[in-house]
């Protein structure tokens, strides 16, 4: 894999701990209304909500729309199991959560190192607006965020991937997908990028859209971090 140029990060879930980031922030906000609330069932809700509609995006079902635009529109399909929603401002959460996202533990120092050998940048379908402020916010620096949502295409798509690595100049062969969500590495794989799946402390569920691969046959696997810059030899 002498021939790797550019890494290609996934950042929702891999890089980033949206799930215990929102978790946190909606269960500050009921306690000052004096409710409780399961922090952790609805960040999952949340965002498997989102990804519905996302699927809808892509296949033309909706019309086009970045992370932002779902994620309210999710919160608007959640109000009657969560109705302490109906008390707050959408875009308020949205801001207070997706844009503040908390870096896992190891990941910027990491990204920082990666990036002495190679050109590192975002691959997402989460907004620029929330990837930039987030990455601000936590001191992860990149060589650049490229967002799904001036793509024209979502990941999964194939077209998503190709896109990706042209902005940057780059062949197939010469793109490495890094992620802790297997199914985004298998669609990866698809565009004949070479994949680096790095496992972080907090597990995804599956999500709509992406395919659950029957069996992970990944260039680089990795425990940590720490591991995948080693693999990545620097």
């Amino acid at each position: 894999m002498d021939n790797v140029k550019g890494l290609f990060f996934d950042v929702g879930g891999t890089v980033f701990d949206w799930k215990n980031t929102v978790r946190e922030k909606i269960q500050e906000l009921a306690g000052t209304m004096s409710r409780t609330i399961d922090g952790g069932a609805f960040a999952d809700d949340w965002r498997g909500e989102m990804f519905k509609i996302h699927t809808q995006v892509r296949h033309g079902d909706l019309p086009w729309m970045n992370s932002d635009d779902m994620l309210l529109r999710a919160l608007k399909n959640l109000t009657k199991t969560y109705p302490l929603l109906a008390a707050i401002d959408g875009m308020y959460l949205i801001k207070s959560t997706w844009h503040h996202l908390k870096a896992f533990a190891g990941a910027p120092e990491a990204i920082n190192r990666l990036r002495t050998r190679y050109t590192v940048v975002v691959l997402t379908i989460l907004s620029w607006e929330s990837i930039v402020s987030s990455s601000k916010a936590a001191g992860v620096q990149w060589d650049g965020i490229l967002s799904c949502e001036f793509l024209g295409y979502y990941k999964p798509s194939l077209q998503a991937y190709l896109k990706g690595i042209g902005l940057l100049g780059l062949k197939p062969s010469e793109a490495m997908m890094v992620a802790a969500h297997e199914s985004d590495l298998t669609a990866a794989q698809t565009a004949g990028i070479h994949t680096a799946y790095v496992n972080v402390p907090e597990e995804d569920k599956d999500f709509e859209g992406f395919k659950r691969p029957s069996e992970t046959n990944f260039d680089i696997e990795a425990k940590d971090f720490e591991v995948l810059c080693k693999k990545l030899q620097v």
